[in-house]
């Protein structure tokens, strides 16, 4: 047991889906030897807003056993202070940001971040979406916005959470109006995967049946590789929806002009179309 802790590069996921998957994303890439990646869910234990997804996509020889996650411990104190050692004092803390990126995943650490700086996005996403079509190939969630123009409106924290509209903003009607025009898709004729279906049904106009809520599909992982399947993505500044449109690849994508309203970085791909924030 121990032996595999030293020997491996561990990651402590957090977060949402989106989150979850940038930070295996660096875990794959960055690791001298990505089979020997163990990934740890134990942040989940106290988090009531959010599920451990990843399980879904490794094996579970890649999760980290209760006994590990003992020996890791918690990597920030309960005022949310980093602990610079684990339990295990032959293994290293590593906290990622842009200048201890080339120390990261190295074997006997437990590496903690978002990974979601220019560094962390310029990485290659092959072995995540390798992970994510094998997952998409196995479920038949999807079927009904399978080649159709897709829409994700976020509502939820997005709008109820201070911290988040200081991060996000807000994007109304008026958003996803230009991001269709400019994608040449009628909103009528695309399904609207959401948060809060009662919101976006008076608020776009549409039936029920063209919307696709948290009670119509199993879990956030079916609800990303459902929107992967579209013909077009009109997407917000949201990591979730991030993730769909790279599993979607070669199809139009819109996304806001900014990402974040409080920081620098913009996490839009280059080749999707740029649309302002309204």
């Amino acid at each position: 047991m121990v032996t595999r802790l030293r020997d491996a590069s561990v990651l402590w996921a957090q977060g949402g889906l989106g989150n979850q998957l940038f930070q295996l994303n660096a875990g794959l890439t960055l690791s001298e030897h990505p089979a020997t990646l163990l990934v740890s869910g134990s942040s989940f234990g106290r988090d009531r807003l959010r599920q451990f997804e990843l399980g879904a996509l490794l094996p579970s020889s890649a999760l980290t056993s209760s006994r590990e996650d003992f020996r890791l411990g918690q990597p920030y104190d309960w005022r949310g202070r980093r602990r610079s050692k684990t339990r295990d004092r032959s293994l290293t803390t590593v906290f990622s940001d842009p200048e201890t990126l080339p120390s990261a995943f190295r074997p006997g650490t437990f590496n903690i971040g978002f990974f979601q700086d220019a560094a962390s996005l310029a990485l290659p996403t092959d072995a995540t979406t390798a992970l994510l079509a094998a997952y998409r190939n196995a479920v038949s969630a999807g079927s009904a916005s399978a080649n159709r123009p897709v829409l994700h409106v976020r509502r939820g924290d997005y709008t109820t959470s201070p911290a988040a509209q200081r991060t996000f903003g807000t994007l109304s009607r008026r958003y996803y109006d230009d991001a269709c025009r400019a994608l040449g898709i009628p909103i009528d004729e695309s399904i609207i995967f959401t948060d809060d279906p009662a919101a976006v049904e008076r608020e776009f106009d549409v039936p029920r049946s063209n919307i696709i809520g948290p009670e119509d599909i199993e879990s956030p992982l079916d609800t990303l590789v459902a929107m992967s399947r579209a013909s077009a993505l009109v997407i917000p500044n949201s990591t979730f929806s991030w993730w769909a449109a790279e599993l979607a690849s070669h199809v139009p994508v819109a996304a806001p002009s900014t990402w974040f309203f409080d920081r620098p970085g913009n996490l839009r791909r280059t080749g999707w179309v740029s649309v302002p924030n309204a």
